[in-house]
């Protein structure tokens, strides 16, 4: 048994822990905090259990009909009846009692959450789970505060097991191969796994022109083992739609690399397939802080996550003579980007700085958020980061402007766009964003920039530089693996795992001198590659980007504008 007695769901206290036990935990915490008492009673260990896996759960005087029904749910026997963790960010509608406002909750009881989160944050590490045999092992344990410190600064990647189905799928240009690189010699294919026509579609559109334009410059060299092409498959934003996308691209034996997926949810989704075939993917917009752990560690995250962004807006906010506190603003509307976001600025501010912060957190779908601006304010602060969506960011801009707040604001790079502009109004000018991508107009893109609109007619968007880059990357390190193959040696790659050099060892298995999958997954991982946006280096154990290198922006005269390099502290 893992967890206290009475707290442990039913299939769970003879079976295996997942999702679906932490919300039988939770609505065990739930109907204690609604009733006084704990749902399944008291008494000897053995005793709860029993009453655990048999009896249905006490909850005499809960009078509100749907907070019932939600806890009947949450306490099912069957772990497939139970809600799923997201879905209860909407399930659960209120987070303040009826007629209160979102600064209900008494501050005394504010700090000791602060202060006892911050007590379990500094608890000892625990020694990380090692796996004895190739299956996946169970989920590492949580980070304590040093931990969590090291992986907001480019560590810890988690990534875990699973099946995926065969569905095929269409192509973009009739099968998806199109005509790059297809001339002239042996071919491989980079795959561009993108949204193009959801949420993200801009994005996903951006990312697979910056990966042609790097395909098309490598096709341009002279004395070529062999030509690139490009496959692009959408995945519509979709996280069902993600994961055919990437078995479509795993059973392709020409497809050696794939750049993406777009979002967090689709990077998700794709990551078994990918995993399973060892195929390497290169994402440089999925940003969470971690996903699931996997076998074979081919996924690269190109990108600094939400958690790594922080250190630059603490560094631009806080290390400055003017501001001594930082009022932190979650918008659960952002889901857990935003969630993790506001997290690492609001525990990294006190290590990185002097300085100290005031965080609050309002629930999804708050439309009054006066209440909680006063109450940053009336807590000193002397700057303020917002980290949600560009509704709420743009009612914040508004209700600080009326107050005349003179401090220094900023707000996730999610937030920057013409929806914020737009809303916001005059009280847009001088907010600030921290972003993964860079701007058209930086010196360092002034070449990529010139050929993107050669190519396509236009300035390069957000996403498509960092997109160049690693489609760059993947293609020197397959000529360096080609050549090497040519000349009858392996490359040594310093620094890479056992399984990397395990899976180098063999470059050329069918004997055509082309790279492998494998070959190139531990090439990728110990890579070290200069690009547009910035310097490419992975993790030797986790593969995620090594660094917080980012851009800052800024709004004047009612548009964004690129400033430079995001901050970083002098020593």
């Amino acid at each position: 048994v893992a967890g206290d007695a009475g707290a442990v769901g039913a299939t769970e206290s003879a079976g295996p822990t997942g999702a679906a036990g932490d919300v039988f935990s939770l609505g065990c915490l739930l109907a204690y905090a609604a009733t006084g008492r704990p749902p399944f009673g008291g008494g000897a260990v053995d005793a709860v259990l029993y009453r655990t896996v048999h009896d249905a759960p006490d909850l005499d005087g809960i009078d509100d009909a749907p907070l019932r029904a939600l806890l009947d749910r949450c306490l099912a026997k069957d772990p497939g009846e139970r809600p799923a963790a997201a879905d209860l960010d909407t399930l659960i509608a209120e987070d303040a009692p009826a007629g209160a406002t979102v600064d209900w909750l008494p501050e005394d009881v504010v700090r000791i959450i602060a202060d006892r989160s911050a007590a379990l944050l500094a608890l000892p590490d625990i020694d990380a789970t090692v796996a004895v045999t190739e299956e996946p092992g169970p989920p590492q344990p949580g980070p304590g505060r040093r931990r969590f410190l090291l992986l907001a600064a480019g560590g810890a990647l988690a990534l875990g097991g699973g099946a995926f189905a065969a569905v095929r799928l269409t192509g973009d240009g009739g099968g998806g191969g199109g005509d790059d690189g297809a001339h002239g010699g042996r071919r491989l294919i980079i795959g561009v796994h993108a949204d193009l026509t959801g949420p993200m579609s801009a994005a996903g559109r951006a990312q697979e022109r910056g990966v042609r334009l790097a395909v098309d410059r490598f096709n341009s060299l002279d004395d070529q083992r062999f030509r690139l092409a490009v496959k692009v498959l959408d995945d519509q934003g979709d996280p069902a739609r993600s994961a055919r996308v990437a078995e479509e691209f795993a059973r392709d034996p020409e497809v050696v690399a794939v750049v993406g997926p777009t979002s967090d949810e689709a990077a998700g989704a794709a990551l078994s397939a990918y995993d399973e075939a060892v195929l390497p993917v290169l994402t440089v917009s999925a940003l969470l802080m971690a996903f699931p752990r996997r076998a074979n560690a081919s996924f690269f995250q190109a990108a600094p996550s939400y958690a790594a962004l922080a250190v630059p807006v603490v560094n631009r906010l806080l290390l400055r003579p003017d501001v001594e506190r930082l009022g932190v603003l979650v918008d659960r509307v952002g889901g857990q980007g935003s969630y993790q976001a506001g997290y690492a600025t609001n525990l990294l501010t006190p290590d990185l700085t002097t300085g100290t912060t005031h965080p609050r957190v309002v629930p999804a779908g708050t439309t009054v958020f006066e209440p909680v601006v006063t109450d940053l304010l009336s807590h000193r602060s002397d700057a303020l980061f917002y980290a949600g969506d560009a509704t709420g960011a743009a009612k914040v801009a508004r209700i600080l402007a009326d107050l005349s707040f003179a401090g220094p604001c900023m707000a996730q790079h999610t937030v920057m766009g013409p929806e914020f502009l737009e809303q916001a109004g005059a009280a847009a000018d001088g907010w600030e964003f921290v972003a993964p991508f860079i701007d058209a107009t930086a010196p360092a893109a002034a070449t990529f920039a010139a050929a993107h609109r050669k190519r396509f007619g236009a300035a390069p968007a957000a996403w498509s530089a960092e997109a160049y880059d690693v489609a760059g990357l993947v293609a020197r390190e397959l000529a360096t693996l080609a050549e090497a193959a040519a000349k009858g040696a392996t490359p040594a790659a310093e620094g890479t795992t056992p399984a990397a050099t395990e899976a180098s060892a063999t470059v050329t298995p069918s004997g055509n001198g082309l790279p492998t999958r494998s070959a190139l997954t531990a090439a990728i991982a110990a890579a070290r590659y200069e690009g547009v946006a910035r310097t490419y280096a992975f993790d030797k154990e986790r593969q995620q980007l090594v660094g917080q290198d980012a851009h800052l922006y800024r709004v004047e005269d009612g548009s964004v504008r690129y400033v430079g390099p995001a901050p970083k502290p002098k020593s």
